[in-house]
């Protein structure tokens, strides 16, 4: 009996220092267990400046004199000289349509499509439209300073929206206006 467990111990110790020295090649990377192996995703690249078309729908709140006003928004780039930015209070009331076509603006309210140099009073969420150039603003909602030095952007969290990295929510603060925005979602290319 004594053999035999002697035997017994020998073939265990055996099987241990079996077991440690594929763990260590393992772990040296020297053996490769049955894994798949996945390819590395190339990292994704942050949309141009100049993309269009495209499509951002989601929320906002602009901070002006102390008031803070909030609405959804919708914004389409028809291409860099067009844009169609509506915004709406909650249960889409009080919807506004601004068009930019090169640098001509106009504001649509109801049935009433007037140029917005006409327009007297604006509700806060469109006066900063009108102060700056909205191809400007869309150069914001992609993440991009836009050429306006006297404000600050900072994008707090990015989204992937193939095959590019966008904004999901950023804040832009200037001299009389800060600005919100969280974008729910993106469109990239041809809209509807």
């Amino acid at each position: 009996m004594t053999c035999r467990l002697a035997e017994r111990l020998l073939t265990h110790l055996q099987f241990s220092k079996t077991l440690a020295i594929i763990a260590m090649a393992s772990s040296l990377g020297c053996v490769s267990p049955d894994v798949e192996q996945r390819a590395a995703l190339p990292p994704v690249a942050r949309a141009p400046a100049d993309l269009s078309p495209w499509m951002a729908a989601g929320k906002l709140a602009v901070t002006a004199d102390g008031e803070t006003n909030t609405a959804r928004f919708e914004w389409r780039r028809h291409d860099l000289s067009r844009d169609t930015i509506t915004v709406s209070g909650p249960f889409s009331m009080n919807r506004q349509v601004m068009e930019r076509e090169g640098s001509r603006l106009t504001w649509q309210d109801g049935g009433e499509t007037r140029s917005l140099s006409e327009v007297t009073s604006l509700p806060p969420t469109l006066r900063l439209l009108a102060m700056r150039n909205p191809e400007t603003i869309g150069q914001w909602l992609l993440g991009y300073p836009g050429g306006a030095e006297d404000w600050q952007i900072d994008v707090l969290a990015w989204q992937t929206v193939s095959p590019w990295m966008l904004p999901e929510q950023l804040t832009v603060v200037g001299p009389e206006f800060s600005l919100r925005l969280i974008v729910a979602r993106w469109e990239i290319g041809p809209q509807e």
